[in-house]
């Protein structure tokens, strides 16, 4: 019984994954060439880093969580936080300014249009180097 290797073209076969694969080769080349920042990376000062943890709240950070379940709306989030939907809607932005979230509006059905957020990464990772002065 002979095993079948995997490709890149069985990657192309599903979306999600030919994105995680671009991304991959991307951070690849840069760590190749030994690029001085890789790509779908953030690179904080001390000050700017401990500003980022001060605005990632716990509520934030749920809100984050939640988005990353799949495509939520704004009022689909503030339900499952059991939470005002114009408090979520100020966290998100928050969140968004952060670099952590996108919103897209999209048509929703009957009228209007809804705010639809997808998180950045699934991954939030931290490497500190304390250096002595």
């Amino acid at each position: 019984m002979t095993k079948k290797k995997i490709t890149l073209a069985d990657f192309a076969k599903s979306p999600a994954l030919k994105a995680h694969s671009q991304r991959s080769k991307a951070v690849a080349r840069a760590l190749d060439e030994t690029a001085d920042t890789l790509p779908y990376t953030m690179t904080f000062t001390s000050f700017e880093f401990e500003d980022f943890l001060s605005q990632l709240t716990p509520k934030r950070f749920e809100l984050l969580r939640l988005a990353s379940k799949g495509t939520r709306s704004i009022s689909d989030l503030a339900t499952a936080a059991h939470r005002d939907q114009s408090a979520v809607s100020r966290d998100v932005a928050k969140l968004s300014k952060l670099g952590l979230v996108t919103v897209e509006l999209v048509a929703n059905e009957g009228h209007g249009q809804k705010k639809i957020v997808k998180p950045v990464a699934t991954t939030i990772s931290f490497n500190a180097s304390i250096v002595a002065v």
